[in-house]
């Protein structure tokens, strides 16, 4: 895969950096993390990333750049147009959240965030492609179709009234490691609001059971999976949710006054409480420290409503298919590498690398067409 530095003086670089701007405008905040620089890939190597350690976008010549002019087919200009909305949106969140309690620090996260960057993306491309100037165009068909498919049926199993697009819109703006506490909130709302009091610790703790119980390792990498493995996350994960809210509602008609003792998904933060609680030597397994023990979150580190602050990402030559890349100590996307669920995660951090994807689609054929999807790797943000 050859990759080669756009000029910034160019009219492939101005086109872009106003596509940019326009995709930025749909879903503003008030960070930027795109330091300037646009790298063209030609050949084999996906539709694109964005580089978290160094603030660039590396984007497909053929896929992406060549598809934005007049001339291009409307089929392929809007999954052009689809890369840069997926690619903008990894962007604009920071990855991690390490006071969180809830935060998941594995790569079952990356996976959501894939599947949750496409479904935002494919709803968002419509307005986008008219307010870059592009007109209607056909409708854009997903990437990464087994996580798009399960990130669909997780956010239907959640939503409520205003719906899942609403909700995928909230947990968009989340930091990559708490977009899973994000859609726990809402299965906590509309589906145990009767029983789960509005303390912050109850809730909290609520968020934690149903979290373990989506965190399975069926969503281990599944952005690399085929379609069918989505629709088998999806019937598992909707099944462990039943039994959780189960479960939650069974506590709760025992013991009413005390927060559900649910593991602790952040394994820092449960490495830290079991030390506390029973010295360092004690080989009790920290996962299993009582979540309700905690301290509500830490308020610097939520971004409810807020905008949030962006991250950096990686750097360094790409990564062959399937091979993870050495982590940078100052690498986001490290811990994303690991490969135990959050629920049981213990006394020990997860193996570091940051959890990349190499060039193109996943084994076997796509959802629609053979064409690559979009990827990750050691330069590019873990997506």
């Amino acid at each position: 895969m050859a990759v080669t530095l756009v000029d910034r003086d160019s009219e492939e670089y101005r086109r872009f950096a106003e596509l940019y701007k326009a995709a930025r405008a749909l879903r503003p905040n008030e960070t930027d993390l795109w330091k300037g620089d646009l790298y063209a890939t030609s050949g084999e190597g996906g539709w694109g990333a964005f580089q978290q350690q160094d603030g660039s976008f590396k984007l497909s010549r053929e896929l992406v750049l060549d598809q934005l002019g007049p001339d291009a087919n409307p089929h392929d200009q809007v999954q052009a147009l689809s890369t840069i909305l997926h690619e903008t949106n990894h962007a604009r969140v920071p990855v991690d959240a390490p006071k969180e309690p809830n935060a998941v620090r594995s790569r079952h996260s990356k996976a959501l965030d894939e599947g949750l960057t496409e479904f935002v993306a494919v709803k968002d491309v419509a307005v986008f492609a008219e307010s870059a100037g592009y007109g209607e165009l056909p409708d854009a068909k997903p990437e990464y179709p087994a996580a798009y498919r399960a990130t669909d049926a997780l956010l239907e199993y959640a939503a409520g009234p205003d719906g899942k697009d609403a909700l995928a819109d909230r947990a968009i703006d989340q930091p990559v490691v708490m977009r899973w506490d994000a859609i726990a909130d809402e299965i906590v709302k509309n589906k145990l609001g009767d029983v789960v009091p509005p303390d912050p610790q109850h809730q909290q703790a609520a968020r934690a059971e149903l979290i373990n119980a989506m965190v399975s390792p069926e969503w281990d990498e599944l952005h690399k999976q085929q379609p069918v493995v989505g629709h088998d996350a999806a019937r598992q994960t909707t099944q462990a949710l039943d039994n959780a809210t189960a479960r939650i509602r069974e506590h709760y008609a025992q013991n009413p006054a005390e927060p559900c003792p649910a593991k602790i998904p952040n394994f820092e933060i449960a490495k830290q409480q079991a030390e506390q609680l029973n010295g360092p030597q004690n080989r009790t397994r920290a996962a299993d420290v009582d979540l309700s023990k905690l301290p509500p979150p830490a308020a610097d580190s939520r971004v409810d409503g807020a905008a949030p602050s962006r991250t950096t990402g990686a750097s360094g030559q790409q990564a062959p298919a399937g091979a993870a890349a050495p982590a940078s100590a100052n690498d986001p996307m490290r811990f994303l590498g690991a490969q135990a669920p959050a629920a049981e995660a213990t006394h020990r951090k997860p193996s570091l690398g940051d959890g990349s994807r190499g060039a193109g689609s996943p084994a076997g054929p796509g959802t629609q067409r053979a064409t690559p999807g979009r990827t990750t790797g050691p330069i590019e943000h873990g997506h």
